[in-house]
């Protein structure tokens, strides 16, 4: 069907490699055939790239021999046999970095503030349309902002530990004399510092707390246990109980 299209459009090998979005290589997995080959045709209608599955099973295979490398997203239908997509979208949370949209003819709010819980980027319902699917691109870019900004802040992060250390380990630089007089000074006086309020530069920073599968199980448990009425981060935190782990990461986790 793709090479049809193609040559209908009359697209050269230049033409191929056109500017993204167009050519967002594109997972999509339903069971119901029909459902599969309108989908496939509505995403090659975006210039999008699409390759169909009708299990999930199939699916998770594809993206473990080539994964990232090979799709930018994956479109799931929510109810298949054998594997369905909350859990196919599990597996792929817990061993790759892609985007994931659940599409269901269950449009009910629990169900689509589940969906979202577990990880989907975007839930939409059946029929799926057009409108929706040309602007599925913004979940692959939000995706690769993040990472882009989570790698800029651990530079900056070193960085700013570089630069705490350096006035405090420097002793013979501007004003290095008078400091080691102070000192001499305060341990005449038997270790007692004059200004008794002031404070003592650290260097101690307070470790980073990573979304691994382990504490995902455990954020989606506090949620499940809290309901969806009462589970906002301050509860969720508090459920979860985890050393490290802040409230603005808890909310942030809440919205992906």
């Amino acid at each position: 069907m793709s090479g049809g299209d193609d040559r209908h459009h009359g697209k050269g090998p230049a033409e191929e490699e056109d500017k993204f979005p167009n050519g967002l290589r594109v997972l999509a997995v339903d069971d119901d055939p029909v459902f599969l080959e309108v989908l496939g045709a509505l995403l090659r209608i975006c210039n999008y790239k699409a390759t169909t599955v009708t299990d999930g099973r199939t699916a998770l295979e594809m993206l473990r021999e080539g994964g990232e490398k090979k799709f930018d997203l994956v479109i799931t239908d929510l109810h298949m046999p054998d594997m369905d997509g909350f859990k196919l979208l599990e597996l792929i949370g817990l061993e790759m970095d892609l985007p994931v949209i659940i599409v269901s003819v269950n449009g009910e709010k629990e169900t689509m503030y589940k969906g979202i819980v577990h990880g989907a980027c975007d839930y939409l319902v059946k029929p799926v349309n057009i409108k929706k699917l040309k602007n599925i691109w913004q979940h692959v870019v939000r995706k690769n902002q993040v990472a882009m900004n989570h790698n800029n802040s651990e530079s900056d992060d070193d960085g700013a530990d570089q630069r705490m250390v350096q006035p405090i380990t420097a002793e013979h630089g501007r004003g290095g004399a008078k400091k080691s007089k102070k000192r001499l000074k305060k341990k005449k006086n038997g270790g007692h510092d004059s200004d008794k309020n002031k404070r003592v530069p650290t260097t101690h920073k307070k470790p980073r707390v990573s979304w691994t599968g382990e504490l995902h199980n455990r954020f989606i448990e506090a949620v499940n246990r809290l309901g969806l009425d009462r589970a906002v981060p301050k509860a969720i935190l508090r459920m979860m109980n985890v050393r490290n782990l802040s409230r603005d990461s808890v909310a942030s986790h809440l919205q992906v």
